[in-house]
């Protein structure tokens, strides 16, 4: 079983937040798998592009939220940049030779994602649709 579901439960309906979602899962996902096999598994180039794609799908959802005016969008930035700046802090200590808090920064990241997406991503989700964005 994968370490984080991504389920139609999961999907906010808007196409291209969801496809970055998965993308999302599915590097934490191959993360999380490869540490269970592999002892000696060096996640720096996975994390980084974890990283690489919370930036890119961060920007995207501000974007959307701002170009329509969403009600929530200062509150959700505030999330999404409290929750960046832990993750990045988190991965340069992990290339500085503490792999111990990797396993931790992962349980991190599925709580997050999860309280997240069903705590504002879905009402996001929920306006971008009620103005025909799909």
């Amino acid at each position: 079983m994968a370490f984080i579901q991504f389920t139609n439960q999961e999907k906010v309906n808007v196409k291209l937040i969801d496809k970055q979602h998965q993308s999302m899962v599915k590097i934490i996902n191959k993360i999380h798998s490869n540490l269970e096999k592999e002892h000696q598994y060096n996640c720096t180039s996975d994390m980084q592009n974890l990283i690489d794609e919370i930036e890119i799908h961060f920007e995207t959802e501000e974007r959307l939220m701002k170009e329509n005016n969403f009600m929530g969008y200062y509150s959700h930035k505030l999330e999404h940049d409290r929750f960046f700046n832990q993750v990045t802090k988190n991965f340069d200590a992990i290339k500085k030779g503490n792999p111990e808090i990797l396993l931790e920064q992962l349980s991190s990241i599925k709580r997050w994602f999860y309280n997240h997406l069903d705590l504002s991503d879905k009402k996001c989700g929920t306006f971008l649709n009620s103005i025909g964005i799909k």
